[in-house]
């Protein structure tokens, strides 16, 4: 078994696999292991060469091997020098979580569970499950609430293999946090170190974690992940100035995010059913026509565009109102997250906002009636 700490993240990928694997290079710079493990590697979100035998979506890499891993490697051309942009890769974690079992010689669930589950008293985290696991192993759920057959997973193991549950997830994070003392802490402190500020998709990012944008209005330091396999949704993240951690997991595709109820007890939102129902997959097309953003001078949110034929556009709302309350609820430093939900609703109920017109320097009570917008 490897030595731990021998391997550096700065060491290129290639070091580590066989020497007929062609990795690929941009302008002779060559990708590390930071690059995979901090997403700048310049690989897809997924590899061109993924055509399974099962069908997609239900079981797209059941049958995704390592060697059909190296043919992707080998004939695919970068666009940018590694290093160089964060871009979203499970294919480059599934890289990263071969090239270290390969190092260790090892399978990767070996290597997790000697490394992390062991140390961390994780002991319902694995790959295999054993047949008292698969007796507590919940049924996932497609968009439609049918029943969806669980993934499979070769090589790509790295980016979507384990399977976990609430308890020991809050054990992953408390180590996180330094709740519990572990030999894993100093290595865990440098996974949260921020690599890539403000990116398009993800806000701050570090290896892997990110912020996603969630806490800039209140200064809050938030980090978190959320994933997806066939009939589940999780987001684990955590608070590290209050030191607080939350796990939502959910047995079903499509429906609540997650990722969004996770961001919102982080900041200590309060999920009441309104909130909830405002932020169902089912409504995303209910409400009152406003497209909103953070207004960082005013600490709240403002209406940046109106839709044509809505219930906004009819009652003579504009872009740059600022929304000051919504049904009494005062918005500043509170998330668009949390905002959108407040506003979005079932079709025929009503929305009371309170709107402040910094041209006009008038304030104004309007009541709206939610309904479909056409988009």
């Amino acid at each position: 078994m490897v030595e731990r700490g021998e391997m550096k993240l700065d060491n290129q990928v290639a070091k580590y696999l066989p020497e007929s694997i062609t990795v690929p290079t941009h302008n002779g710079k060559e990708m590390t292991l930071l690059d995979l493990a901090a997403h700048t590697s310049g690989l897809p979100r997924d590899p061109n060469n993924l055509t399974p035998t099962r069908g997609l979506p239900e079981n797209a890499f059941a049958d995704y091997s390592a060697e059909r891993l190296y043919g992707f490697l080998r004939g695919f051309t970068l666009r940018r020098d590694p290093g160089a942009q964060f871009e979203y890769s499970n294919v480059g974690m599934a890289l990263l979580g071969h090239v270290l079992s390969c190092k260790a010689g090892t399978n990767y669930e070996s290597l997790v569970i000697e490394r992390i589950c062991r140390p961390l008293k994780m002991d319902s985290t694995r790959i295999t499950l054993t047949p008292e696991l698969k007796a507590r192993l919940a049924i996932g759920h497609d968009r439609l609430g049918k029943p969806a057959p669980n993934w499979d997973f070769q090589v790509y193991d790295g980016a979507g293999g384990l399977r976990s549950t609430a308890n020991d997830l809050l054990k992953y994070i408390s180590a996180n946090l330094g709740l519990v003392k572990s030999t894993l802490a100093p290595l865990m402190e440098k996974t949260h170190v921020i690599r890539n500020k403000g990116t398009a998709t993800h806000g701050d990012t570090a290896m892997a974690w990110v912020n996603r944008g969630e806490g800039y209005q209140s200064g809050m330091e938030l980090l978190g992940h959320a994933g997806a396999t066939g009939g589940y949704e999780t987001f684990i993240g955590f608070d590290k100035k209050q030191r607080r951690g939350v796990v939502v997991l959910c047995n079903q595709q499509g429906g609540l995010s997650p990722e969004t109820i996770g961001w919102l007890l982080l900041k200590g939102v309060r999920l009441s059913r309104e909130i909830a129902i405002g932020l169902s997959a089912s409504t995303n097309a209910v409400g009152i026509g406003v497209a909103l953003d953070f207004d960082a001078k005013m600490r709240t949110v403002r209406i940046t565009k109106v839709i044509p034929d809505s219930p906004a556009s009819e009652s003579g709302l504009s872009p740059g109102l600022v929304v000051q309350r919504i049904d009494g609820v005062v918005t500043t430093d509170k998330s668009l997250t949390e905002c959108v939900g407040r506003i979005r609703g079932n079709p025929g109920t009503k929305v009371r906002l309170e709107l402040f017109d910094p041209k006009q320097n008038a304030t104004n009570l309007v009541e709206l009636t939610r309904r479909r917008i056409q988009m």
